[in-house]
């Protein structure tokens, strides 16, 4: 494919550029001498010619009157009722340049043109007084910034020289030379060096610079240690500035470097000079809704969770603690260079009270605390600062609902401990013994009680042993005879008396009968009855 493709569709603005070719039959070059000028027309006397010779005077800039210049007839025209000849001294020098432009195309000469116009695909340049075209795919000129090349002088290549009866199409490149001077000027850098760049354009994400011929780049994350949001507040176009070169990508052209590489990684001082544990002081950059960031060094902030603000507080409104500006002082928790990964605490400034909190906070251990929260479900109650223990509701009495306010004076017994989430529970009523263990010492199978009857069912009856604690008689030892309905033979607070006949440690649950009372009682009775008169109630 010729490289004419890129120049095909531009060849109406190229003709429009081109001199149109005149009256061929009078076509003639004489040497006159100038005897007038004014703004747009100069008048030659050539000798042995009686007509005037009439040039443009834009053609024929660096001379004057009286001197001699050469010029193409090109054709002729009326004027005040007189012909004058027509000239061109630019059409001499085309020629001219007709020459050089294809002595320079075959021994690969760089020339010098002038940019004249910017159309779509490219521009037309003036070279030895022909006019070329250079595409902006060969232009190596910034699409932003190709008015501004508009009247300049650039140093070119020809690519290719092509004639037709419409006339010469020159197709320009600067390509080739732009990227051999970047090159060049790349060579001679190396890596780690320290330069001096003019900044040709900011960006939101860094910085194009110029090293003489060659262009590098500063991303906006090599321009700062600390975090840089606004570039355009930093830098304007055309700003010298110092940087190191991190990076050479010959093949692509392409130069990195870095501005903060002038300074030693703030991360590795912080590292060098400190240590977890350490106290640290800071300032208060930015809060947020987990915690606030301390700046140790330009370019060095660490967290503070907002769980490491207090022992004591369960959710800790940061805005309390600290504010933006704020000099603290700070431990250092956790310091990872590599991963720029810095956490810091306030609470660690004071002792923590849950240090051996498995020793003074042990299981079956009796605290003494003040409520501090009460809730629905329980109490919150505070054994030291910085350390509460709950007791559920359930948990307040082995019976009857039992109410603490916030300021009561609370004693419990420790039930659960919980040293990873830092929680214990608490119970008040374990300080007592449970009912069901003050019944198994007062009871035994095979004792009689007289108890009064709380709850009848239709499978039987319950009655109280004791605080919490109920014995059951069902329906079938209720009475020696069979009762349909219990509710027509016992009354609730009726006193029956029953023997113990099963105690279900496992289940807590304690079974009586009355049946076995009586049948007892009527065993005993027969047995007077026998011993005395020798027959039995039965006999009767």
């Amino acid at each position: 494919m010729s490289n004419f493709d890129y120049y095909e569709d531009f060849e109406a603005l190229l003709n429009e550029y081109m001199p149109v070719k005149e009256d061929e039959e009078i076509k003639t070059k004489v040497t006159g001498t100038i005897v007038n000028m004014d703004r747009n027309f100069t008048y030659l006397e050539v000798p042995g010619e009686p007509k005037a010779v009439r040039v443009r005077t834009e053609e024929l800039t660096g001379y004057t009157v009286g001197d001699e210049v050469e010029v193409l007839i090109v054709s002729q025209a009326e004027e005040e009722d007189s012909l004058v000849l027509i000239g061109s001294k630019k059409r001499i020098d085309m020629e001219i340049g007709a020459e050089k432009l294809e002595k320079a195309l075959q021994n690969h000469e760089i020339v010098t043109g002038k940019v004249m116009k910017r159309v779509k695909g490219g521009y037309i340049v003036e070279v030895y007084h022909q006019q070329g075209f250079l595409p902006n795919s060969l232009s190596e000129i910034p699409a932003d910034q190709g008015d501004s090349f508009i009247g300049k002088e650039l140093q070119l290549a020809i690519k290719e020289i092509k004639e037709d009866k419409k006339g010469k199409k020159i197709l320009l490149s600067r390509k080739e030379l732009v990227i051999a001077k970047e090159l060049e000027a790349i060579d001679k850098l190396t890596l780690n060096e320290v330069v001096k760049a003019t900044v040709l354009e900011v960006l939101d994400f860094g910085l194009t610079v110029k090293l003489d011929e060659a262009r590098g780049f500063i991303h906006i994350s090599e321009v700062d240690w600390k975090k840089t949001s606004d570039l355009h507040k930093l830098y304007k176009a055309g700003d010298v500035i110092e940087a190191k070169i991190i990076e050479i990508e010959r093949d692509k052209r392409n130069v990195k470097l870095s501005i903060k590489s002038l300074t030693k990684n703030p991360w590795d001082i912080v590292a060098e000079n400190n240590s977890i544990g350490q106290e640290v002081t800071g300032k208060v950059t930015r809060i947020v809704n987990y915690g606030a960031f301390v700046e140790l060094l330009p370019g060095v902030e660490g967290l503070i969770h907002s769980s490491d603000f207090s022992w004591t507080s369960k959710k800790v409104n940061v805005n309390n603690f600290v504010k933006v500006g704020d000099e603290v002082k700070v431990v250092i928790t956790e310091l990872s260079p590599k991963e720029r990964k810095l956490k810091l605490g306030i609470k660690q400034l004071s002792s923590n009270p849950w240090e051996g909190a498995e020793n003074k906070f042990a299981v079956g251990t009796i605290l003494t605390g003040t409520v501090v929260e009460v809730k629905p479900f329980g109490i919150f109650v505070q054994v030291e600062e910085g350390v509460d223990g709950f007791i559920h509701n359930s948990d307040f009495a082995w019976s009857g609902n039992k109410r603490y306010s916030k300021g009561d004076k609370v004693e419990f017994k420790v039930v659960e401990l919980n040293l990873e989430d830092q929680k214990i529970k608490g119970s008040i009523k374990d300080l007592t013994k449970s009912p069901w263990e003050t019944a198994l010492e007062n009871y035994k199978v095979g004792d009689r009680v007289e108890k009064e009857i709380k709850n009848i069912q239709d499978f039987g009856m319950f009655v109280k042993l004791g605080e919490g604690v109920d014995g059951f008689i069902p329906t079938q030892l209720a009475s020696r005879d069979f009762i349909k309905n219990l509710k027509d033979t016992f009354k609730l607070g009726q006193v029956v008396l029953a023997e113990i006949v099963e105690i279900d440690s496992e289940k807590k649950r304690i079974k009586l009968s009355i049946k076995k009372v009586q049948l007892e009682k009527e065993k005993n009775e027969n047995k007077e009855l026998i011993e005395k008169y020798g027959v039995s109630s039965s006999e009767e």
